[in-house]
């Protein structure tokens, strides 16, 4: 089965990434809309940028005013977490991405699925600009009018080093459902096993894996040295490090 965090092309994740850096350099306890919109705009050679950008949204003004409106969501945190409103957006935009018949989630699905949000800290930084959505859904048809018909996306890059993004946590939730479709967990995980996946995330990238494995989650639930998990295995005489090793060796060897 192909792995649909690569519908996310790498113009969408850089999108992502820049507006979990906003939401850190303001200090934010969150990665809102706002910020969402922030990323956008710094993504300066994607449709959604120069849309934004004809449509007459300011750059610096936008970030200013996401700077005011991130005071009140201030906290001092390592990984700020994804907002109501940006997981809404990526909902949103998958369902554009299928609404249009594309087959690559980029940067212009991102921004309308944002205006289809019925409030937020980035609709109320339009509105201080004084854009309407209108005004930015027909800037988007004419960008993409413009250019030429989209490349498919691009594979992730390989990388020996890749500092764990939130985003990537939550597009591989979103997307792990084999129908495609939006995932809807019934419950949550909890905090051991959140960890685990971050450690397993570390393990990928450390590995220059270009998809997460089994391997990799078992890697990722070792790391817990209260596991129930690690506890089992030791129990039952298992060396973990030399465990850990062959789960380290690549699958050819």
């Amino acid at each position: 089965m192909p792995n649909r965090m690569e519908r996310f092309t790498q113009r969408s994740r850089r999108v992502l990434s820049l507006a979990q850096e906003a939401a850190m350099s303001m200090d934010s306890a969150w990665i809102d809309s706002d910020h969402l919109l922030i990323g956008l705009l710094n993504e300066a050679d994607g449709v959604a940028a120069q849309a934004l950008k004809a449509a007459g949204v300011d750059a610096s003004e936008a970030a200013d005013l996401a700077r005011q409106q991130s005071k009140a969501r201030r906290r001092s945190v390592d990984h700020p977490d994804l907002a109501a409103d940006s997981k809404k957006t990526l909902e949103l935009a998958v369902d554009e991405v299928r609404r249009l018949g594309d087959n690559y989630i980029g940067a212009e699905h991102l921004l309308l699925g944002l205006l289809r949000l019925e409030d937020g800290a980035a609709l109320n930084i339009l509105r201080k600009l004084n854009v309407s959505r209108e005004q930015i859904r027909q800037s988007v048809g004419a960008v993409m009018q413009a250019r030429p018909a989209p490349s498919p996306p691009d594979p992730p890059r390989k990388t020996r080093e890749s500092p764990l993004r939130v985003v990537d946590y939550f597009l591989l939730r979103m997307t792990s459902r084999s129908s495609g479709e939006v995932s809807h967990f019934a419950v949550d995980l909890s905090p051991a096993v959140k960890d685990a996946l971050e450690e397993a995330l570390k393990e990928v990238a450390h590995s220059g894996s270009l998809q997460l494995e089994d391997r990799h989650l078992l890697l990722g639930l070792l790391q817990d040295p209260d596991g129930d998990l690690r506890r089992l295995l030791l129990d039952t005489g298992v060396d973990l490090d030399k465990l850990a090793n062959q789960l380290r060796r690549p699958a050819d060897d």
